[in-house]
């Protein structure tokens, strides 16, 4: 995954970080970014729907599909490009090989003071975060939900 500067320079507020990439059905590419706004993230969708959400929901959205991480693992998630949250809690990207992949995958851990890091797939992560700005987005008239992916 991609990440701005600030986000790899120590995830200071307002850097931006790429959680996904896909291709949609018509062909067209789409980045999904986060960029945190104090107490809020921006859920930044190029070519859909973008939004803003809670930073609580974003956790909560993590932690519904997180996993505790092995220590081998979490060791390696200090180096990974972060975006710094509220209450001292922080979204990782993190492209590990389990043994039962053939491939690498993203995945978005979340760092929380006294817990241990959480991982889940960035994908899929990704796709209820953008649902949830469509979804906010279509309740408040303001397009299309199936837009963004």
């Amino acid at each position: 995954m991609t990440v701005s500067e600030d986000a790899a320079a120590g995830g200071s507020a307002g850097a931006r970080l790429k959680i996904d990439e896909h291709i949609r059905g018509d062909g067209a590419l789409v980045s999904t970014w986060l960029v945190a706004d104090g107490a809020r993230v921006l859920v930044e969708v190029e070519g859909g729907t973008s939004g803003a959400l809670s930073a609580a929901a974003v956790v909560h959205v993590v932690r519904r599909y997180a996993r505790p991480l092995e220590a081998e693992v979490a060791a390696q998630v200090v180096g990974a490009p972060r975006l710094r949250l509220t209450d001292g809690m922080a979204l990782a990207v993190l492209h590990w090989r389990a043994a039962v992949d053939a491939a690498g995958r993203d995945w978005l851990v979340l760092t929380a003071p006294g817990d241990e890091p959480q991982a889940a797939l960035a994908t899929g992560v990704a796709a209820a975060l953008r649902y949830l700005v469509a979804r906010l987005d279509g309740e408040r008239g303001g397009g299309d939900e199936g837009e963004g992916g």
